[in-house]
């Protein structure tokens, strides 16, 4: 089995060639029944994208970027100083995820609810439900009672839903940048092995393991499964479902072209393919 980090594929020279394409496609599937259902019931498509990117100012986008690289200085803290075992940070970071993908969820609800114009107590029970959703699988996941079907549905659709949120909410420029520099640095870290020679090969595995959409011959990280999603829901939200339609096909080539390297090789970063070839609808029609 080869194997690689948390935003690659890795796959078994013995496993299905086409298998691996599904959780791809489910996942940027439901970021685009999310971003479409939001802009149908609105009666202008253009003027919602606008409205709603507008909302999410520069900010937020601030404010995202410190938490997450607070969180990622606490983890580096406590695994250099031996504080906490992989097994628990992997838990805390599935749970998260899954925790992302049911807010992610929930903030959807409320858009519907309000382009709807339903009343407000009825969203309560909407938001009642998701949240006893998600918290019951966030407490599986951490006490490691969750099967591994189970756990790999829970990534296609949190995948899906953060994915379309970001993709919706945050400006076409911004996604393209963003998508890029992910790109860059999974190659960057592939390449150097920087978190392989830091957390050790044993450990490293385990991790990438518990990270990923993954069967007994292959899987897909979840950081792939997330950028792919942002991609194809932004070019959705801008350029209209053809549009997300294409660069979806993109970047299922892109998956494949990338498995075909990582059948040569032991380790191909994920994201440079696939976020090349699935951004260049989205760029052409912005630059032409």
């Amino acid at each position: 089995m080869v194997k690689s980090g948390l935003a690659e594929l890795f796959f078994s020279s013995k496993s299905g060639k086409v298998n691996f394409i599904f959780p791809i496609f489910f996942a940027i599937v439901i970021s685009l029944f999310l971003v479409q259902v939001i802009l149908l019931v609105s009666p202008y498509e253009d003027a919602t994208v606008v409205s709603l990117q507008r909302s999410f100012s520069s900010l937020t986008v601030v404010n995202l970027l410190v938490v997450s690289v607070l969180a990622g200085v606490v983890l580096f803290g406590l695994f250099r100083f031996k504080k906490i075992r992989i097994q628990t940070a992997s838990k805390l970071l599935v749970a998260m995820f899954i925790e992302g993908g049911m807010l992610a969820i929930l903030l959807f609800g409320k858009l519907l609810f309000i382009s709807l114009g339903l009343e407000s107590p009825i969203f309560l029970v909407f938001v009642a439900i998701v949240a006893y959703i998600g918290s019951y699988f966030v407490f599986l996941s951490f006490v490691n009672s969750l099967s591994r079907k189970a756990k790999n549905r829970l990534f296609i659709v949190s995948s899906g839903s953060l994915g379309s949120f970001l993709g919706l909410l945050l400006p076409l420029s911004v996604v393209i940048v963003v998508s890029v520099i992910l790109a860059v640095v999974d190659a960057f870290l592939i390449q150097t092995k920087v978190f392989r020679g830091f957390l050790g090969e044993a450990k490293y595995e385990q991790m990438i393991v518990e990270l990923a959409f993954s069967t007994s011959e292959w899987g897909i990280g979840i950081g792939d499964l997330i950028g792919y999603s942002i991609i194809v829901s932004s070019a959705s939200a801008n350029f209209g479902l053809v549009v997300g339609g294409f660069s979806l096909l993109l970047i299922l080539v892109g998956a494949l072209v990338t498995m075909k390297l990582t059948s040569k090789q032991r380790q191909v970063p994920g994201l440079p393919i696939a976020t090349a070839l699935g951004l260049l609808p989205s760029i052409f029609l912005l630059v032409f």
